[in-house]
Parts: C-alpha cells; structure tokens; sequence
C-alpha cells in the first residue's frame, strides 16, 4: 500500500512521528469541541420562527395574518393578552390552529483549504405540525381560559453536509501533513447533522373585569423543553504522499495511515463520531396582564412574562457518542422575561389598525448555558414592533396584512455558523371568513427576511476566512375559532 513509503526509513518515520505528534495533538479536542458547540447552540436556542432569540410569538393563524395580536380581544389572546378575555363575552370558546412552517439556511464560506471555495452549506428546518389550542369560558367580570402551543422551537433541522466548523479540522489536515513535507491534496469525509427542538408551553389564566376601562389577569405557564440530536462524522480519508514520490497516492483512511506509522492514538482521533442523544427539563414563568378600554375605537394591553428557570438534563441514547454527551449532565436553557405592549385603533367598524411592541429581557439570562460563567454574548435586548391592518370586504370576508421587524441585541461572540441572530422583516396577509355568528376561520401566510450576517474569523491554523450567514422562513397558517 501507498502509506508504506512513509516510514522506508527510520529517520522519515522518527521526522513523521515528532512533527505529528506536534502539530496534531488537538485534532480530537478540536472536532469535539465544535460538535459540542454546535449541539450546545441548537440546545440553547430554541426559537426557529417569530419572536426573540428563543420565544416563538406566531401563535395563531390570526398572527400569520396580521403580524401583531398584542392587543387581541379574541380568543388567541389566550396567549397575546389574557386580560382582554373578558371581551369575549359569556359562553364557551375553542380555537385549534395549525401553522406549516419551513426555514433554509445558507453559510457561505471562504476558507481557502475546503474543498471547493467558497462553499455554501445548506441547512433546512421544516415544521409541518406547529400546533396552537386555545379554550376560554367567560362568566359575568370572570374569564378563565387555558392555552397549549409551541413557545420555543417547533422543528427539526437537517445538515446533510455538516458545517464549517465541523469540516475545517479535517480540511486542516492537508495543510499539518504538507508542512511535513508531504504532497497532502485532498480530503474526504462523510458529515451529517439532524437536530430538533421544541419548547411546549402549557398556560392557564384567570382575567377579572373590574369595569368597562379596566381588565387584569394573572396565569402561570409550564414549559416542557426537549432537544434531540443525531449527528455523525465518518469515513475521514486522505492521500498522504512523500514528497519524493511522483506516483502520487490514492485516498486511504485517515485511521488507516496514522496506524501503520505507529500512532494509534492519532488513529483513534480521526476514527469515526456518533451522537445520539436527546436533553430534557421544565420550568414555570408566571405571566400578568392589564387591558384598557379608554372607547369603543380604542384598546390598550400590557403584558409581563417573567423569566422561565429551565435546566435540560442529558440522556445519551447509545454507546458510540464518545464523550460528547455525558449521562445526566445539566445545562441551563432559560427563557427571557418579556414586556409586550399592544394597540388596536378601530376608527370605523370594517377598519382595524393593530401595533405592537415586545421586550425581551436576554441580557438577564445566562446563554453560554452555564450560571458560573458571565454572559458576554448580549450587548442589548432584544425588541420587536410591527404595524397590521384588518378590513372588512363584507359582512363576512375581512382581509389583512402586517409587518414587523426585529433588532438583535447579540454581538459577534454569539454569532458563529452554529447559531446566529440577524435583524428580520416579517411580512404577512391573508383573511378571516365568518360562516356562522359560532364559526370563524382564518387563513393566512408570512415571508420573513433576514438580513444577512458576517464573520472574519482565524482558523485553528492560522488561515483567514469570512462566513457570510443567510436565512429566510415562510408559514402558513389556518384556524378555525368556535363560540358557543
């Protein structure tokens, strides 16, 4: 085999074995810690649509429709502003929506050594279940209503060509090997990643009616959080050749070459990765509101979430995940507190004009993952606003459409090709048809752009290189509300 020329003599073995052992010692801890890296992001962000860095705000087809609910005195103020239930007048009140979801990811690289540069890496989320239940029933100043819907996360991603980070460590291996002395050209190996992530919330809420003005209300949500992650990096080939050789050399296992020059334990450091594993927990945020009613045209809402303590517990699945996941290890996966502020103007009765305004408290919340460690990845909170119009086109078919944008807080030690946070617009429109005075359903879509992001970054070896990170997310969503 080709590998044999390697070690023809004692002194190119001794050179080999010295200059390896200086210049790859860090390959596993390397790709380790970027896997890890990688897991712990996806684990730590929980948001992959509307709203902040992990809280999900597109709960109802109305929202898809609208864009901005924060003052909503329908039934999916269920989760918007439960003060103003007590709108809703007596009876019973039921609402199921279904939002169809799909996000791709872009990261363009320019790291000179990959194969192929630049290089786009394609991620994919897809969502087709994204569900929103919400129950209400009125009596007299009293409402009490419960809602279940998906608060953070909501999909599963898929990189079937891994990433950057994960390919870089590899990649380096020409570039350690050439400067051996030997004619190191390519590199091959086999990357995947599937993650997913869903934070379901479970909300209950007693609003009072103090006057015609003035609404409070007052609930608790629970949130059960669970990610899961497969991944693998397999079949890491090389074609190592001497210099001296003009041959050249055909692709051999990594594993393969490190072994027959007598570094097994070089051997083990490119041999193949598993993970599969999935991390657990739940935590409570207790929520309060108040909705004002100054006239008829007019309505004003605050609400106040506050921070939900969650702690995800580790289970590793299966035997092969090599230290990337220990059993029962903790992480903290907090979600922010959040100040939601809302307006609807209903200045004729076929016109509604909607605005919106959320808060999120990220600068409070420990995102590295850990309480020990000080939170140098937010330099400002994260906030939102957007505007929504509503028309009435008959006694029963009503239009609409909305926009809202967002403003990231996150600075460049957040942002990396394993997770970042860009600022977005959201567009959305679609319309509401009353079949009966008992029967409302809502149809809507939303485009969201995102305006890309950029890192210059120093490889583990020194090299220069740029990502340029891109992202965009459609939904589609329909409901049906019923009133009894």
């Amino acid at each position: 085999m080709i590998f044999i020329l390697f070690y023809m003599s004692v002194s190119k073995r001794m050179y080999l074995t010295c200059t390896i052992n200086a210049k790859m010692c860090n390959l596993k801890s390397i790709l380790m810690k970027k896997i890890l890296t990688l897991f712990s992001a996806l684990a730590l962000t929980g948001a992959l649509f509307a709203g902040g860095l992990v809280t999900n705000t597109n709960q109802s087809a109305l929202y898809t429709r609208l864009q901005n609910r924060n003052a909503s005195t329908d039934i999916d103020a269920v989760y918007y502003n439960p003060a103003g239930l007590t709108k809703l007048g007596d009876g019973f009140h039921f609402s199921l929506n279904n939002q169809t979801i799909g996000q791709t990811r872009d990261i363009i690289t320019t790291y000179s050594i990959l194969n192929g540069t630049p290089k786009d890496y394609k991620g994919t989320v897809s969502a087709p279940i994204y569900p929103d239940v919400y129950a209400v029933f009125n009596k007299g100043k009293l409402s009490f209503s419960f809602g279940f819907c998906p608060v953070g996360g909501g999909g599963g991603a898929t990189y079937k060509q891994g990433l950057p980070s994960l390919e870089m460590p590899i990649a380096d291996l020409k570039s350690i090997l050439t400067s051996m002395g030997l004619n190191t050209t390519e590199y091959s190996a086999d990357l995947y990643f599937k993650g997913s992530s869903v934070y379901f919330g479970y909300q209950v809420n007693v609003a009072y009616e103090i006057n015609d003005i003035w609404s409070i209300a007052a609930g608790v949500r629970l949130v059960t959080a669970k990610n899961t992650y497969k991944g693998s990096i397999e079949n890491i080939m090389i074609n190592p050749i001497y210099a001296g050789n003009p041959t050249g050399a055909n692709m051999i296992p990594a594993p393969t070459f490190f072994t027959a020059i007598g570094q097994p334990t070089y051997a083990a450091k490119t041999s193949d990765r598993y993970a599969d594993a999935e991390m657990t927990g739940k935590g409570f945020a207790p929520i309060i509101s108040v909705n004002i009613t100054p006239s008829e045209k007019l309505n004003f809402s605050i609400k106040y979430e506050f921070k939900t303590p969650l702690e995800l517990k580790t289970t590793v699945n299966d035997n092969k995940s090599a230290g990337m996941f220990i059993q029962d290890s903790t992480a903290i996966a907090d979600m922010p507190a959040l100040l939601a502020v809302g307006i609807n103007f209903r200045p004729i009765n076929k016109l509604l004009l909607s605005g919106s305004f959320n808060y999120y408290f990220d600068k409070a919340v420990d995102y590295d993952g850990q309480s020990d460690v000080e939170n140098v990845l937010i330099d400002k909170n994260f906030v939102e606003g957007g505007l929504g119009i509503e028309y009435g086109l008959t006694e029963k078919l009503r239009a609409s459409a909305g926009w809202v944008a967002t403003f990231t807080g996150v600075n460049d030690e957040y942002n990396s090709d394993m997770e970042y946070s860009t600022n977005t617009n959201s567009f959305g429109a679609g319309f509401g048809y009353r079949v009966t005075p008992k029967i409302d359903i809502n149809l809507g879509g939303s485009y969201t752009f995102y305006k890309d992001g950029s890192e210059d970054y120093t490889s583990d070896i020194g090299l220069q290189a740029n990502n340029v990170y891109k992202k965009k997310t459609w939904i589609i969503g329909v409901g049906v509300d019923l009133n009894f």
